[in-house]
């Protein structure tokens, strides 16, 4: 990237560097297809990367079909969570009443 200081003069400037140097009228003969191509695999990658973010959006590596996975997965994980975990608080409270009380 470039800063033109004077147009009529040809001065650029180097924002990164601070150099300012006579601007060259010549044109890249480098083709950018193989930049581009990086760039929409980049893109693509990164999209993936923010729909995984959201449940009800399909993964970048998924089938068809599979957009509410992660919201039917999250939710029977956490189901069975839920219940392991009111479960043991539950036993702990029947173990803690038997003790304080001493049983049933």
């Amino acid at each position: 990237m470039k800063i033109r200081i004077a147009p009529e003069t040809g001065l650029v400037m180097d924002p990164l560097t601070s150099v300012i140097a006579k601007e060259k009228n010549t044109v890249s003969d480098r083709s950018m297809m193989a930049l581009i191509k990086k760039l929409d695999e980049t893109e693509r990658a990164v999209d993936g990367l923010v729909d995984s973010l959201s449940p009800d959006k399909p993964l970048l590596n998924s089938w068809r079909g599979r957009e509410k996975v992660s919201l039917s997965a999250g939710m029977t994980t956490n189901f069975f969570y839920g219940l392991i975990a009111g479960l043991v608080l539950s036993g702990l409270f029947i173990i803690l009443l038997k003790v304080l009380y001493g049983g049933f």
